[in-house]
């Protein structure tokens, strides 16, 4: 391991009070032209918990904390003052966000390690992917709650005041769930994400509009976003319209292939919570088969969509960065609860990190930097990080968890994920932003009920950090794809996308030679094919016959132009199939009898598919 090297060893003070630089004539201003004096020393990540109540209170789904008119008022004040934050201020947003990849510099007195360690703090295809983003967003968590309580305090003592406190006691910060149904008469991207302003009540008293800190982050004068368009652009974009300076989001877009996607996203979260069970094979995705980073990367690309988020050095920057990952978090945290006896192993990371240079050996003691437990200068590991009440957090679905029964557990992914999954309670949200009277898919269950009582998915290797940056691999079944990867998501034949989250240039926590795995379930659309007529079973000989007539695959860049499968390096698909025990009642999850297998005529002899004779890995992939 890479030694650390810390400035200071000293405990940080927290300040109850945080005052940042912010222009007076808001009417959040602090009315000061400078930041307090802090004292030095390193920051110790306590979470919320540490702050005051010390009780473990859950994060909620953006839409239901919405709901809250009191927290969702500060949640929003609070997010705007600590954007505003100067970006020399270590405990700045720009330098939070910062910590994850650009501007490379050291953290908290963190610095660099040896050998080719670069690019950011944080570990992509590795085994302590999903648990070195904990002690991050509890980071991000515990200064939010700083401004969002500085806030508060900016209230006249009354009734006004009083009722924000109250919020304040149990607010944590929310996530999206972008795979669950969403509510009626919504899509999957929050309305709230895809409005420019909000409304909000001010500690003046007074009401009023301000830019939505959810829509964009303004960066500051001098941000390091690296080359152009990025250098250029005042603010964080979606699926941008131009490289020019006035280039406006296109959130409609976003939330169009969101939405067309959820199915596939719906059916992939279910797959990894219900039926993998082992740590290290779905923490990341260097392993055949699907996995958390899979997951995770496809919604960057969709969002970012050639903006921020689908760029790995840049993506924490966009505000959507930390309601995603906070259901990153969630996910892996229900999948803990299911699967307690397994946890990070040893093992061998290919990528350099800001501190860690290529093939290091992470285990569950390996430091979480730049992240410090306490005044000596520790730092976080895995061990620490177990478990959320750590840092006084939980999720709604894990309130009242008995580890002793996991059935009601079970009870509530089926009902949120499962083949007979409905809407999430209706939102209060504005209305709809676009016309979504089309997309009538966004209100179906997406995972399958089994009732062939088979599991049929995609399995996509390739090298990511190829050097031709972030990309997607749409799946379809039957139909001829057009030229435009934009309209791809529209056509009736499209199955799923999975994406690949990476960087257009090697130097950038990238490394060539290393296989990415992802997936996309084909079994709820075979089912469907069987109930049209279109297939005569499920069967794996009828399946293969069928999908090596049927099964396409096309890759686009960010900017949606087409890759050519034989200009991927190290692509190839595979179909996998494994019998299925579906489940008997809603509390019990349906079971794989046996391991997967390659089902080798559904690609054989089709270019970039796996073919008769190509090598089988040890665990059937």
């Amino acid at each position: 391991m890479a030694p650390f090297v810390f400035a200071n060893t000293l405990h940080f003070t927290l300040f109850a009070s945080l005052l940042f630089r912010i222009s007076t004539s808001s009417p959040i201003a602090l009315g000061q032209d400078g930041p307090l004096p802090r004292a030095a020393g390193v920051f110790s990540v306590l979470g919320v918990a540490s702050l005051g109540d010390p009780s473990v209170h859950p994060r909620l789904e953006v839409r239901e904390l919405e709901k809250n008119t009191d927290q969702w008022n500060i949640y929003l004040l609070g997010l705007k003052r600590f954007q505003e934050t100067g970006k020399d201020d270590r405990l700045s947003y720009y330098q939070i966000a910062g910590i994850h990849g650009r501007p490379y510099i050291a953290w908290d007195g963190v610095n660099q390690g040896s050998g080719d360690s670069g690019g950011g703090y944080c570990p992509h295809g590795a085994n302590i992917f999903p648990t070195w983003h904990r002690p991050y967003l509890a980071l991000f968590e515990e200064l939010l709650y700083l401004n969002t309580r500085q806030v508060v305090s900016e209230f006249a003592p009354g009734p006004l005041r009083d009722k924000y406190s109250a919020a304040l006691a149990t607010f944590r910060m929310p996530y999206w769930d972008w795979a669950a149904v969403p509510p009626i008469n919504e899509g999957s991207m929050p309305w709230s994400v895809q409005k420019p302003t909000v409304d909000v009540v001010f500690p003046n008293g007074t009401s009023g509009t301000i830019a939505n800190p959810l829509f964009t982050y303004r960066l500051p004068a001098g941000a390091d976003m690296g080359g152009p368009p990025f250098s250029i652009w005042p603010s964080t974009l979606r699926d941008p319209s131009s490289n020019e300076a006035n280039a406006a989001s296109r959130n409609d877009l976003v939330a169009l292939e969101l939405d067309q996607n959820r199915n596939n996203l719906q059916s992939r979260v279910y797959n990894v919570l219900a039926m993998q069970h082992d740590y290290t094979a779905v923490s990341n995705d260097l392993e055949p088969g699907d996995n958390f980073e899979s997951v995770h990367d496809t919604i960057h690309n969709t969002v970012g969509s050639d903006g921020h988020m689908s760029f790995l050095a840049i993506a924490s920057f966009d505000p959507i960065f930390w309601l995603h990952h906070t259901n990153v978090d969630r996910i892996f945290s229900i999948w803990q609860a299911l699967n307690p006896n397994s946890y990070v192993t040893p093992m061998a990371n290919p990528y350099a990190t800001f501190t860690e240079p290529s093939n290091s050996v992470a285990d569950i003691n390996t430091p979480l930097a730049p992240f410090h437990h306490d005044a000596s200068g520790k730092i976080w590991t895995s061990d620490g990080v177990r478990s959320t009440t750590t840092f006084g957090y939980t999720y709604p679905e894990l309130v009242g968890f008995n580890s002793n029964d996991t059935s009601s557990l079970i009870l509530k992914v089926n009902n949120l994920y499962g083949p007979n999954a409905g809407h999430q309670k209706r939102s209060t949200s504005s209305p709809s932003l676009v016309d979504r009277s089309t997309l009538d898919r966004r209100a179906v269950a997406g995972a399958p009920n089994f009732s062939g009582q088979r599991q049929y998915v995609t399995n996509i290797r390739v090298k990511k950090f190829s050097g031709i940056g972030s990309f997607n691999i749409y799946v379809f079944l039957g139909g001829q794809p057009g030229s435009d990867a934009k309209l791809w998501v529209n056509m009736a034949s499209f199955v799923g996308v999975t994406g690949m989250l990476s960087q257009p240039m090697q130097s950038d926590n990238a490394k060539a030679d290393v296989d990415a795995h992802g997936a996309v379930p084909l079994t709820a659309a075979l089912e469907q094919k069987v109930r049209s007529g279109e297939l005569e079973s499920l069967e794996e000989g009828t399946v293969a016959e069928y999908l090596n007539r049927n099964l396409q695959w096309r890759i686009a860049t960010m900017k949606g132009e087409l890759i050519p499968t034989e200009e991927t390096p190290g692509f190839q698909i595979s179909v996998m199939w494994v019998p299925i025990q579906p489940a008997e009642s809603a509390s019990e999850f349906p079971k794989m009898l046996g391991d997967y297998q390659v089902l080798v005529a559904a690609t054989d002899g089709l270019p970039g598919g796996f073919w008769k004779g190509d090598a089988v890995s040890s665990n059937g992939y």
